[in-house]
């Protein structure tokens, strides 16, 4: 009967593996997509679907690096329908960056990972390249594409990088792992709520000091927030967001 070890060892030989081999499966798809093919828009489709599959085995191995650096590269993706010229420069930069961690060029030796996430690619919608953009990394905690991506396209705006995540409790580990400047997350969400991620997050010693706000119609003295940490914020969904967002800003010194 094989060891727990024996089998943690091959799932972690698999994923670098299949890493591997989908980085070369990116430069073909590139090339393909960038001559007009079919083939390499229809490989460029399903490339999303397996590079999360991929991620999400990532999680139970001991690449943490890697595993974020991939993460990062998935929430890009979910966030362009058609790459421009710059966006596959972006891709390759990701592309990169992963052969440079599994040849071991670039190493992790306990330096904070959120200044190297920072480094990494974030969408830039196309009809905004002319606004300023500011070293802020906000994470967003959305369940809902279609509203992520209204949110999303509010703070890109302001000129702040954004990180979507539809999971809580990914979340949670991506923001131990990244220390982002602020947590925005919706109070309706999967698995736990945006308030018990509040929770957790003011909990933890290594993520306490990130400023958190939730996103809900209610206001904090409604009886469904009494559980939310009184240096939470709160962000209004309706009409008011954008007024309401720059107020958070302001009270957390984010500019």
């Amino acid at each position: 009967m094989a060891s727990i070890e024996s089998y943690d060892a091959q799932v972690e030989s698999e994923y670098v593996e299949e890493t591997r081999e989908i980085l070369d499966e990116i430069d073909v798809i590139m090339e393909q997509y960038i001559s007009g093919s079919e083939e390499g828009r229809r490989r460029f489709d399903a490339l999303l679907g397996k590079l999360t599959g991929l991620s999400i085995t990532g999680r139970y191995t001991s690449h943490a690096l890697l595993n974020v650096t991939m993460t990062r590269l998935v929430n890009y993706l979910e966030q362009i329908d058609r790459p421009e010229t710059a966006q596959f420069q972006d891709i390759r930069t990701f592309s990169d960056t992963m052969r440079g961690i599994l040849d071991g060029s670039i190493q992790h030796d306990g330096w904070d990972f959120s200044e190297f996430v920072r480094s990494l690619p974030v969408p830039r919608p196309v009809d905004m390249e002319d606004i300023e953009h500011l070293d802020v990394e906000v994470m967003l905690v959305e369940a809902r594409k279609t509203a992520a991506r209204l949110f999303e396209r509010e703070l890109r705006a302001c000129g702040y990088r954004v990180t979507t995540i539809s999971n809580p409790l990914e979340a949670i580990a991506m923001a131990v792992r990244t220390k982002p400047d602020l947590v925005l997350s919706s109070a309706e969400l999967d698995y736990i709520t945006g308030i018990d991620l509040a929770c957790a997050l003011s909990a933890m010693p290594a993520t306490k000091n990130i400023p958190f706000a939730l996103l809900t119609s209610y206001d904090k003295s409604h009886a469904k927030l009494v559980d939310l940490p009184e240096n939470a914020a709160i962000l209004n969904k309706g009409t008011k967001f954008g007024d309401d967002l720059a107020d958070v800003l302001e009270r957390f010194n984010i500019t």
